[in-house]
């Protein structure tokens, strides 16, 4: 059984429904680069893969970025061990704290501080899509 079929139907027709498949490749090098990346994150995005969640709701990345990569380099930011999967189109980032057991934080736009949202990526997708 896929860790995520409960959420198969989201992916035909509801709010998963502009997921686009997961590059293999793309998938090795995340494993490869992270190899304490949590495995239900791993698995959503093979089971149901990356795009848009919803209507411009929420944007899933096709891997991890770091906070440079989002963030002007001028900023000095508190961001160490943090890794980006999505942001909400509106600023905020979400990613895991990988110095804190790979917790789920979002990372407030004005400040730049993450703050840890749920224990799991399991967790805080299915929480963030019930919100929608």
């Amino acid at each position: 059984m896929d860790r995520y079929e409960d959420l198969q139907p989201d992916k035909a027709s509801g709010l998963l429904a502009k997921l686009k498949t997961v590059n293999a490749q793309v998938l090795a090098a995340l494993t490869a680069d992270h190899s304490q990346v949590p495995a239900d994150y791993v698995a959503f995005m093979k089971e149901l893969g990356w795009g848009e969640v919803g209507k411009a709701a929420y944007m899933l990345y096709e891997g991890l970025l770091t906070p440079d990569q989002i963030y002007d380099e001028d900023d000095e930011l508190p961001l160490d061990g943090i890794l980006l999967f999505g942001d909400d189109m509106q600023g905020y980032c979400s990613g895991f704290d990988t110095n804190n057991g790979w917790v789920v934080v979002d990372i407030d736009p004005v400040s730049r501080e993450a703050h840890q949202v749920a224990d799991s990526f399991s967790e805080y997708i299915r929480e963030m899509l019930n919100d929608f």
